[in-house]
C-alpha cells in the first residue's frame, strides 16, 4: 500500500477534483478520502492575551484622577 498526500479544493458544487501523479500505474485502486479543514484551528483567547490592549486610548491619563472625576460628576 502506498500513501500519497494530495492537496485539493472542494468546489462550490461539492465535487472534489484531484490531480493524480502520473507515476501511479493505471488500473483499479482502492481510495480512502479523509477530509479535514486546511485552516488552522482557532485557539480561544485568554485574559492574558488582552493585557495592555487599548492603553494608547488612555494615554497619560491617571486612573485615579479619572475615577475621581467620574465620582465628582
Amino acid at each position: 500500500m502506498e500513501t500519497i498526500n494530495l492537496q485539493t479544493t472542494i468546489g462550490a458544487d461539492g465535487h472534489i477534483r484531484l490531480d493524480v501523479p502520473s507515476a501511479l500505474p493505471p488500473g483499479p485502486a482502492d481510495v480512502v478520502v479523509v477530509i479535514r479543514s486546511a485552516e488552522p484551528a482557532v485557539q480561544p483567547l485568554r485574559w492574558a492575551d488582552y493585557y495592555g490592549r487599548g492603553k494608547e486610548i488612555w494615554g497619560a491619563e491617571d486612573a485615579q484622577e479619572y475615577v475621581n472625576r467620574l465620582r465628582d460628576e
